[in-house]
């Protein structure tokens, strides 16, 4: 498995340091931010922070020497690993700051829209993103269509079959999760048009009639658990969660630039010959 690249960063990455406003509440922790704007941002982070929480926030913006503090913001929304925050009180020193970053961060996501569309050859590169995680799965579908893909989003590998016999145009890239939770308790992956089965099944069922592919598979396990489960997606990239948008950017703008996947149908291997009981 060829893992995402990390160190090659592609979009703003802000370090925020936060902790609620309220004395009797000890909250704090630290993540990261690629939406700054005027009115607010959203942060990645592995802290567990309550809706409606208002916190202090310290933002350590690139070239800039000293933090941006935000005295006050409250938790509007929340979802895995990330939440996002309405600013009350800033400082007006700050706005020059916060509206150049947000006009890089703007700049840097079209430019990274425009490379994965000119990969594509088209105007409008379309994706299947199939994920059972209902927050991952939103997550990936915003992300693309700020940068101006089309999105198609499934929950499971039988609905992913549906949706790709159903559409008429090209489907460019396939964003998939390894490990898809079955609505029952055994896999099914007989003999049935859309079964259920598990990531990498579900590219090689869709290559079969798509041909050409480029993919990039998202799993929680490590290689060793995937081996254990008998998974193995060779030189595919895997985005390892949990990831940030930022991440999967990169990864996708990767796969376009490499050679699609393309269907190799397995041949059996030739039946021995009995031996001679003679």
């Amino acid at each position: 498995m060829k893992p995402s690249p990390r160190k090659s960063r592609t979009l703003v990455r802000i370090p925020v340091e936060f902790e609620s406003i309220a004395d009797d509440t000890e909250l704090k922790g630290k993540g990261y931010t690629l939406d700054l704007n005027m009115n607010g941002c959203r942060v990645e982070s592995h802290t567990i922070v309550p809706r409606g929480s208002y916190l202090r926030l310290r933002l350590t913006i690139p070239k800039v020497p000293a933090p941006v503090l935000i005295g006050m913001a409250r938790v509007r929304w929340v979802q895995a690993h990330s939440f996002g925050v309405e600013f009350i009180q800033r400082s007006a020193d700050d706005i020059p700051v916060i509206n150049r970053v947000t006009a890089e961060s703007t700049e840097q996501k079209e430019s990274v829209g425009r490379a994965i569309q000119q990969r594509a050859g088209t105007a409008n590169c379309t994706v299947l993103v199939v994920e059972d995680d209902e927050d991952v799965r939103h997550l990936c579908a915003r992300t693309l269509e700020e940068i101006g893909c089309k999105v198609i989003k499934a929950a499971g590998s039988t609905e992913a079959l549906q949706a790709s016999a159903a559409y008429m145009g090209p489907i460019h890239l396939l964003l998939i999760d390894l490990i898809l939770r079955p609505p029952v308790l055994q896999l099914q992956s007989g003999g049935e048009r859309y079964p259920r089965v598990h990531g990498h099944e579900l590219v090689n069922h869709i290559l079969r009639i798509r041909k050409k592919c480029h993919v990039v598979f998202m799993s929680g396990h490590d290689d060793s658990a995937l081996k254990t489960l008998g998974i193995d997606v060779g030189e595919a990239l895997c985005l390892q969660k949990p990831f940030s948008r930022e991440d999967l950017l990169v990864a996708i703008n990767q796969a376009m630039a490499a050679s699609p996947c393309e269907y190799r149908e397995s041949r059996p291997d030739k039946p021995k010959k009995a031996a001679n009981s003679r």
